[in-house]
């Protein structure tokens, strides 16, 4: 089992790593998509386009490699539940937003459904990687005195 517990690390981290460096190398098209949802003025949207992807991305490779893992989990975990609000509000109200998820989407809208269903999955799977605990291949063993 701990084989799956590695790739799914490298799954759940490298789809962070990979949507980061996609936003890092447009700045100004992500900048246009968190404007998109009506939510930060600037300078705040601003600040978020250029920080947000270096999160992901840090916080993507501590997930796959294992330095600061739990770190890495809190803070994409609590990203997509900030997302998921992002998503909800936004849908409430009526707007037709570009999600910048995984790079610009040009003046294409976004499916509501799935990016909830998108990012509800990611956040299992992020929750399931924080709180899983693989037993140990010695438990329920007799030991020897």
């Amino acid at each position: 089992m701990i084989w799956l517990t590695r790739i799914l690390h490298l799954i759940f981290g490298g789809v962070f790593v990979w949507a980061g460096v996609v936003k890092a190398m447009e700045p100004m098209a992500f900048l246009d998509d968190i404007r998109s949802f009506e939510m930060l003025p600037d300078p705040y949207a601003g600040l978020l386009a250029m920080f947000l992807p270096w999160l992901e991305i840090f916080a993507g490779l501590a997930v796959i490699t294992g330095w600061f893992r739990r770190g890495g989990l809190l803070l994409l975990n609590a990203s997509l539940l900030v997302f998921l609000a992002a998503i909800l509000i936004s849908w409430y109200r009526g707007i037709d937003i570009r999600c910048g998820c995984f790079g610009s989407s040009g003046g294409a809208t976004s499916n509501y459904i799935e990016l909830i269903v998108r990012d509800l999955f990611l956040l299992a799977l992020g929750l399931w990687l924080t709180f899983y605990k693989p037993r140990s291949s010695s438990q329920g063993l007799p030991t020897a005195n």
